[in-house]
Formats: C-alpha cells, sequence, structure tokens
C-alpha cells in the first residue's frame, strides 16, 4: 500500500512538472491546450492547475473564444509567485534576484568571501534578502556558481583555489539554513547558461564559453544541457613536484596574472614599473594594435593563434552552434577583431564555419546563469530513469 501512494505521489509530480513546463513555454495557455499537448485527463489537468492557482505559481490572464459560447481562460507563470536568488562566488560576491518568469529584479555586489569566510554565505543571504523584503517562503529556489572543481552528485566544492577549500560543503550549509532547492553550478557554466538563456546565444542548443580573466575555465552546453566531464570547467586537479595543487587548464598561460607576468618578464624595462595586472594587458595591447610597435604587435598576433587554435579545436569537437568569450579578450576590441580575422584563415581550410562572439553579460553571467538555472529546475520536466 505504500510503495503504491509512493508512486502515485512520483506520477503526480511528473505530471505537475510536464504542466508547469509546458505553461513556462507556451503561455498564456488554456486548460484544453494543455490536456491536448500532454494528454493527460482533463480531471488531472484541472486538479494539478488548480493546485498551482492556489499555491501561487500560476495565474489566470485573461480568455480566448469567439461567439457566444464559454471562452478558455488562459494560464500563465505567475511573476509574483516567488523569486530565486543566483550567488556568484567567483572572485567580489555578486547576487542576482528573479522572479519566477525570470525577470532580473536586482544584482548587488558584495565583499569576497573565500575559506573560512564562505560559512557566512548564510548571513550574507539573510541580509540580502531582509534589505528586499522578500519572505522565507517566497523563495523557491537558490544557485550557487563558483570557481574550481565541483562534486555535483556530492554536492560539495572538490577543489577551489580561488575559494582557498577542498570538499566544502557549502550545498548542506545553504539548504540547511534556507530550506529551498539549491544548486550547484561551475561559474564558466552557469555563464554559459544565462548566455543560452537571454544573452549571446538565445536560440542555440548547443555553444562553447571560454573565460580568460583571474581563471580560466570553459562552459559548454549540448543540447540544451550542461555538459559536465567531471572536471568542471574543463579543467583538470593538477600537482606540481613539491606536491603543490591547482587546476589546469590549455589556456591558463592567458589568466590575467599569468599574462602579465609574462609580459613584464619579457619587457621589464617597459612594463615592470605598472603595478596593476590589467593596466599591463592594456598598455602592451594599444602598443600592439594602436601604435603597432614591434616586438609587441608580433607577440599579439601569436597569442591570437593560440587562443583561436584552442577555441577552433573545441568547435570541431563539439560543432556548436556559438563560440563565445568572456574576460580580458572581449575587452580588448582591436584583438579580438584580430582573432576573427585568424578564424577567417582557419576557416578555408577546416571548412567548419564557427561563430565566435563576445559575450553579452560579462561578469554578470555567472550570477544570473546560477539563478536562471534554479529557475530551470522549478519548471524542468521531470524524467523517469
Amino acid at each position: 500500500m505504500q510503495a503504491r501512494q509512493g508512486n502515485q505521489k512520483l506520477l503526480k509530480q511528473f505530471n505537475k512538472s510536464k504542466l508547469l513546463n509546458l505553461i513556462n513555454h507556451l503561455a498564456p495557455i488554456s486548460r484544453t491546450d494543455l490536456v491536448q499537448k500532454t494528454g493527460l485527463s482533463p480531471t488531472t489537468v484541472s486538479s494539478l492547475i488548480e493546485e498551482s492557482l492556489l499555491d501561487g505559481t500560476l495565474v489566470e490572464t485573461g480568455s480566448v473564444g469567439e461567439g457566444v459560447g464559454r471562452k478558455a481562460t488562459l494560464l500563465e507563470i505567475n511573476a509574483y509567485g516567488g523569486v530565486v536568488i543566483g550567488v556568484d562566488l567567483s572572485f567580489a560576491t555578486e547576487l542576482t534576484l528573479l522572479n519566477l518568469r525570470g525577470e532580473l529584479l536586482t544584482t548587488e555586489r558584495m565583499n569576497e568571501l573565500s575559506g573560512e569566510g564562505l560559512s557566512d554565505l548564510p548571513h550574507l543571504l539573510e541580509a540580502f534578502i531582509t534589505k528586499h523584503q522578500i519572505e522565507r517562503d517566497h523563495i523557491k529556489g537558490i544557485g550557487l556558481s563558483l570557481p574550481g572543481i565541483l562534486d555535483e552528485e556530492r554536492k560539495k566544492i572538490v577543489f577551489s583555489y580561488n575559494l582557498n577549500v577542498r570538499n566544502y560543503p557549502l550545498f548542506d550549509l545553504v539548504t540547511n539554513a534556507f530550506k529551498v532547492p539549491v544548486h550547484l553550478v561551475n561559474d564558466v557554466n552557469a555563464a554559459a547558461f544565462a548566455e543560452q538563456y537571454s544573452g549571446q546565444a538565445v536560440g542555440c542548443h548547443s555553444l562553447v564559453y571560454t573565460l580568460l580573466s583571474q581563471g580560466v575555465g570553459t562552459g559548454i552546453i549540448l543540447r540544451n544541457e550542461i555538459y559536465n566531464t567531471g572536471e568542471t570547467g574543463n579543467s583538470i586537479l593538477a600537482s606540481d613536484c613539491s606536491g603543490e595543487e591547482s587546476i589546469f587548464h590549455p589556456l591558463n598561460m592567458y589568466s590575467i596574472h599569468n599574462l602579465s607576468k609574462g609580459i613584464r618578464d619579457r619587457h621589464s624595462k617597459e612594463f615592470a614599473h605598472i603595478l596593476e595586472n590589467d593596466a599591463v594587458i592594456d598598455h602592451f595591447f594599444h602598443r600592439a594594435f594602436v601604435d603597432m610597435e614591434e616586438p609587441f604587435h608580433s607577440e599579439a598576433k601569436r597569442m591570437a593563434h593560440d587562443i583561436v587554435t584552442l577555441l577552433c579545436n573545441y568547435a570541431l569537437l563539439l560543432q556548436p552552434e556559438k563560440v563565445l568569450v568572456n574576460g580580458w579578450v572581449a575587452k580588448q576590441d582591436q584583438f579580438f577583431q584580430y582573432m576573427l580575422k585568424v578564424l577567417n584563415e582557419l576557416e578555408k581550410t577546416t571548412n567548419v564555419p564557427i561563430q565566435l562572439e563576445k559575450s553579452y553579460w560579462r561578469e554578470k553571467g555567472p550570477s544570473l546563469g546560477a539563478a536562471r538555472l534554479a529557475l530551470h529546475h522549478i519548471f524542468k520536466e521531470m524524467q523517469f530513469s
């Protein structure tokens, strides 16, 4: 008897997820159309819709029909039925708030959290929702975007150099504090998801997103799903001969730290006096592409060939509809334009068209993507395994 009740409960959840998924994508839509599209009985549809109207997830909005007959009432997601929160911990702590229709309500940047300071995240979230007058029961989900390698099955941060933690139970910390669904995602995967949902890759079913910033990583979406290899961000955990561990990525030499250090090492006379890493990079590319000064111009061209070659390898292997880049490479416009020229030449030999573009959301992508992911799970159709 207990097993039968469990099966009925699971079937109800499955049917409800199917209805909410359709309404989320096709609203406004009538009950009659939902019956036709799902194959569920009118009684089942009416019962589940009534439940979602009562809990505030759905709202009735107008009617459709002609003549003197009964008009069909239309349904849509209730924008005011709840909120989701996205948190990005990549460098500064950024929080994004969306309503249930995915509309951006606010975004806020706070002090960086790392190491033992991560235990303060629930308090920071509490201050955020208090400031914006959000009731606890109005929060429907939280997405956490993190740099490093995650075990999404065990819900732990395996290793994060940026956050200075290993096997850290951040998922448990936030779940216990707020009692809502919490979702962990690597920061570059979150940024890729944001671009697909409402950025430069809307309408694309697959994309590759590469970040060259303080950290380096690649997010991949294939057939509308975030692609996880277990080495999240397409990076691997490696140890040097001293036992010091770090995250390796094929483009690690082009992180802001490594790139600026390399420029200073090769050209100490010109750049050693510049303290800020970002300023070193800006100054280098100005001399390379504005002043056309050697050897900087030739070096910059070689960098473009290196980066474009790796991006082409991704594209040839995965065949994404778009390849997006973010970080310093997206800010250096003349360098990016030269990358497009290199790509155009490579396409002649590969015969594979590659659409390379800058990301739309830039530094806001990870927190927005984390919030979008939390929203996605609310309206995602369940699958029977």
